[in-house]
Parts: C-alpha cells; sequence; structure tokens
C-alpha cells in the first residue's frame, strides 16, 4: 500500500511540474511578442542603429604617393589624442576614393564601449593597418569640426596629411 501512496505522490509532482513548465514557457513568448511591437514603424531608433556617416577623399597632391590598393582605417575615438583608445577602427581593404562611409555600434572594437555622445572621426591610410601614432609612410585627415554627435550626417574627411 505504501508504494501506491508514494507512486501517486511522484504523479502529482510530475503534474505539478508540468503545469509550471507550460505556464513558464507561455511567459516566455509574452517577451518576444514585446520585441516585434518595438521594431514597428515609427518606433524610436534604437541606440545600436545610430551612426556617423560621410566621404572621405584624398587630397590630390597625395594619389600618387598613396599606395594603389590602400587599407583604409576610419577611427572614431570619444578622445582627440591618438594614444587614446578608439572606440571603433573600421578597416576597408582596397578603397576607392572618393569612399562613402558609415561607422555604427556594430563596428565598435573596444569591448565594453558605447556608440554615443560625441565622437572624434579620423581616416587614416597606414601600411601596417596600425592605430596610434603615426609614422612614416601613414596618410591621415581627420574632421575639422571634431568632435561630432552620433547621429552625424556629411562627416566629410579629406586625407591631406603624409608622415
Amino acid at each position: 500500500m505504501r508504494e501506491v501512496t508514494s507512486h501517486r505522490c511522484g504523479v502529482s509532482w510530475l503534474l505539478v511540474g508540468a503545469v509550471a513548465l507550460v505556464v513558464g514557457v507561455g511567459g516566455c513568448g509574452g517577451g518576444e511578442k514585446k520585441e516585434e511591437k518595438a521594431g514597428a514603424p515609427g518606433a524610436p531608433v534604437a541606440s545600436a542603429e545610430a551612426s556617423i556617416s560621410g566621404t572621405i577623399s584624398l587630397d590630390p597632391s597625395l594619389k600618387d604617393k598613396a599606395p594603389k590598393e590602400p587599407l583604409l582605417l576610419i577611427i572614431a575615438s570619444k578622445a582627440p589624442e591618438p594614444t587614446k583608445p578608439a572606440i571603433v577602427v573600421k578597416r576597408v581593404a582596397g578603397a576607392k576614393f572618393p569612399y562613402e562611409y558609415k561607422v555604427t555600434a556594430e563596428d565598435i572594437t573596444l569591448v565594453g564601449a558605447t556608440f554615443d555622445g560625441k565622437m572624434y572621426v579620423t581616416a587614416r591610410i597606414d601600411p601596417a593597418g596600425a592605430v596610434g601614432a603615426a609614422r612614416p609612410g601613414t596618410f591621415e585627415g581627420t574632421y575639422p569640426g571634431n568632435p561630432v554627435a552620433v547621429g552625424s550626417t556629411k562627416v566629410d574627411i579629406a586625407i591631406n596629411k603624409a608622415y
């Protein structure tokens, strides 16, 4: 008789567990519906969709000195000093000028950084593809209106310095 009671008790707990699982799964699905609504037309743009964009040109005096298939670096930083870590370093192999660019939060290369506020935007052709202090063979240009707010467009840069 004791075995039957034990079995009934186990079945009861199994039934309670199954009900809890069904209720829990149903509750999880509700979050997906909210996400779908957030992406509806007219909803505010998420910060991941914020960007900085413009056109990068190469000064005519540098065209013959620059590599034929340059590695273009588009750098966005919260500080003007090149020794500070950049938030974004977007590498574009074989860029042709003028080059239209757009950087977003998806381009962040510094772990834990956020793509918000104001940024200093620089374009560079570096033979080693490195950031930091410029070295011989590097070509660089900065946006004259730095810093710019995330969300800015027409952040046009002329690469006009040779090191």
